[in-house]
């Protein structure tokens, strides 16, 4: 995959997205938003930042489910584009707790790795 070419593609959505706001356009930034949610490129970069870029890529969720090879990130990217927008419902997040420096623990959400790609 050209990856600059999707990363370009939606750069520039978000670029016209955000001129559109800037100069009151509302029903445009609408459709805009319509476009860019519908992208398979935004959930292709989307996809690549949840399974590679990110930080906690080998974080396990409730689901137990990590994808670290192409072939399981082309199976997720056929699965999630046939979603429509408008029926995904997040599933409950993993509850775990990190030590903080006073001492005490910190509640940490962990989502499966279908919300979020949804959330980007």
């Amino acid at each position: 995959m050209d990856w600059k070419k999707i990363y370009g593609y939606v750069k520039k959505l978000r670029q016209r997205i955000f001129r559109a706001e800037q100069l009151g356009q509302k029903r445009k930034v609408k459709k805009l938003q319509r476009l860019m949610i519908r992208s398979n490129a935004n959930l292709l970069l989307s996809i690549k930042r949840v399974t590679q870029i990110n930080k906690g890529k080998q974080t396990p969720c409730v689901d137990g489910q990590i994808i670290l090879s192409s072939s399981d990130r082309l199976k997720l990217y056929n699965l999630l584009k046939e979603y429509d927008i408008k029926n995904i419902r997040p599933n409950p997040a993993k509850r775990a707790y990190i030590p903080k420096k006073n001492g005490k623990m910190r509640p940490l959400g962990i989502p499966i790795i279908k919300d979020r790609i949804f959330q980007l």
